[in-house]
């Protein structure tokens, strides 16, 4: 039996990117793990592979100064159980931004691997862009 669900780290690392965005906002974030982990894109093809790759999702970084406190969320939150819900919709099979595989904050950062990227939506403070090819 596993301890920790891909299920469970999906919705923690969504709850830690998207906890002030929109429910559409926290459906896209999902949306993009979910990508990333089937096409195995800076992943193992796991959810755990994905979300926990070094420098991937803020969120999981060992200087993140709320990643403690996401692990300890509870279900009774509203906003908690946006994010299993965007987690769930996504999960489903919900593709809004058919071929983003990132996202990043631009007020927060400008990451030099986003240069050059096509830009397909900016919803609440994400980004959402398809990596540039080569």
């Amino acid at each position: 039996m596993r301890l920790i669900e891909d299920d469970t780290l999906g919705i923690i690392t969504v709850y830690q990117e998207a906890e002030g965005e929109s429910y559409f906002g926290k459906v896209l974030v999902a949306e993009v793990i979910i990508r990333r982990t089937k096409r195995k894109f800076m992943s193992d093809g796991t959810v755990t592979g994905t979300v926990l790759r070094r420098l991937q999702f803020s969120g999981m970084n060992e200087n993140t100064k709320n990643r403690i406190r996401s692990f300890k969320i509870d279900t009774d939150d509203q906003i908690v159980q946006d994010c299993m819900r965007a987690w769930t919709e996504a999960k489903a099979g919900s593709n809004h931004i058919p071929g983003v595989m990132h996202f990043y904050n631009p007020t927060y950062s400008n990451p030099s691997w986003a240069q050059g990227a096509k830009i397909v939506l900016d919803e609440g403070n994400h980004r959402f862009i398809i990596p540039k090819e080569g």
